[in-house]
C-alpha cells in the first residue's frame, strides 16, 4: 500500500476522494494511512470489524465504501494493484455517460517479471477479459468483471440491494455485482491503454490454484451464462480437436491402408498449409487484441501451448472445486 497508493491518490482529476477500507487487518495498516492522510487530504479510511457477521468481509468492506463515498461514481480496485498513468481516472470519467451505471476496466499483471509462471498467469487473465469483451460486444450484459479496475454507480448499488442473496461468499464480490446490475445498455467498457491498472505479480502456484477454485464457486452464482460459457467452451476445445486430428491422420491412413499416393501428399500438404495459415492468423489477432488494451508482451510461440493448456487448467479447478466441502467457500461463523 505504500508503492500503490501514491499512484491512486496523485491522479491528474479534479475533485476525488480515495476511501481505504481495512479489512481487519493486524498490521500497520492503520499507521500508514494516518500518515498519508497528512500528505493527501482527499485520502479517508475506514475498516470493518472482524465480528461481522451474516456477510463476508470483502462485500462488506466494498458496501461501508460505497455508502461512504460523497460523489456518484465509485471506481474499486485493491491494495496490491496502481494504475498505469497519471490519467486512469479521467479516462474512466470520459465513459460514464448518463446511461451507463457500470464501467469495466482493464486490468493486468506487472509484466516487468516475466517467468513461465507469470506467463501462464498473465494469458489466463487476458484470455477471460477478451472473451468478457467479445460477450458484450455482441449486445450481451456482462458476464465478468476484473475486480482491479471497475467503476459503478453509487446509487445503481444503493437501490439494488447491494449484494442480494450472495452476502457470505468469501470472494467474487465485484464479480458477482457486475453480473447482477448488467444490462446490454448500462455496461460499458474502458479499454484505452492510460486506463489500465497493474497488479502485482501472483506470488505462488499455490495461490494461483486457489484463486481459478474459488472462481468455480463464483461461477456457480453467475447469471446469463448460457451463451458465455458455450462460445468460451467451443474456442477452448478448438486446439484440441486440431491436434487431435493431426494426430490421428497417420494411424487412421496405416489402419484402412490407404496408399501414399501423390494425391494423399497434396492432400495432406494441403491440409497443414491452411492449419498453418490459421495458427498465424489467430496469433497476429490474438496479441494485436492484447496490444490494443495495454498488453506488452506477445503470446507468438507460447499461444499454441498455453492455448491446449487451458482447457486442462479450468479441468483441474473444477475437479478441486467439486472435492472441496461447499463451507470453504463462504464465511465461517462461530
Amino acid at each position: 500500500m505504500r508503492r500503490h497508493l501514491p499512484r491512486i491518490l496523485e491522479q491528474e482529476y479534479n475533485d476525488f476522494e480515495v476511501i481505504v477500507v481495512d479489512i481487519a487487518s493486524t498490521d500497520e495498516t492503520k499507521d500508514i494511512l494516518e500518515a498519508l492522510e497528512l500528505t493527501y487530504p482527499q485520502l479517508r479510511h475506514t475498516h470493518t470489524p472482524a465480528s461481522a457477521r451474516d456477510i463476508s468481509l470483502e462485500r462488506l468492506a466494498m458496501t461501508l465504501g460505497l455508502r461512504a463515498s460523497r460523489h456518484e461514481w465509485v471506481v474499486l480496485t485493491r491494495a496490491d494493484c496502481e494504475p498505469a498513468t497519471s490519467l486512469w481516472l479521467r479516462d474512466i470519467s470520459e465513459a460514464a455517460t448518463d446511461d451507463k451505471g457500470i464501467l469495466l476496466g482493464v486490468a493486468k499483471y506487472d509484466e516487468q517479471r516475466q517467468t513461465w509462471f507469470d506467463v501462464k498467469v498473465g494469458f489466463f487473465r487476458l484470455w477471460n477479459t477478451l472473451a468478457n469483451l467479445r460477450h458484450m460486444q455482441n449486445g450481451n450484459p456482462a458476464v465478468r468483471a476484473d475486480e482491479c479496475n471497475v467503476a459503478i454507480r453509487r446509487s445503481l448499488f444503493l437501490q439494488s440491494e447491494g449484494f442480494g442473496e450472495q452476502t457470505n461468499l468469501l470472494t467474487g464480490a465485484a464479480e458477482l455485482l457486475v453480473n447482477r446490475l448488467s444490462t446490454p445498455t448500462n455496461t460499458a467498457v474502458v479499454t484505452a491503454p492510460e486506463a489500465i491498472v497493474i497488479q502485482d505479480n501472483m506470488a505462488a502456484s499455490r495461490l494461483w490454484k486457489q484463486h481459478r477454485v474459488f472462481y468455480m464457486e463464483t461461477r456457480r452464482h453467475q447469471l446469463h451464462t448460457f451463451s458465455y460459457r458455450t462460445k468460451q467452451n467451443l474456442r477452448m476445445m478448438f486446439p484440441w480437436a486440431v491436434f487431435l486430428l493431426l494426430a490421428s491422420v497417420w494411424p487412421v491412413m496405416m489402419l484402412l491402408h490407404v496408399p501414399l499416393t501423390s494425391t494423399c501428399w497434396i492432400a495432406l500438404g494441403s491440409g497443414a498449409f491452411l492449419l498453418l495459415l490459421l495458427l498465424i492468423f489467430k496469433i497476429i489477432s490474438f496479441n494485436r487484441a492484447a496490444q490494443a488494451i495495454g498488453y506488452r508482451h506477445r503470446f507468438i510461440f507460447s499461444l499454441p501451448i498455453l492455448a491446449l493448456a487451458l482447457p486442462l487448467w479450468n479441468a483441474s479447478a473444477w475437479i478441486a472445486h467439486r472435492l472441496a466441502p461447499r463451507n470453504e467457500f463462504r464465511k465461517k461463523f462461530v
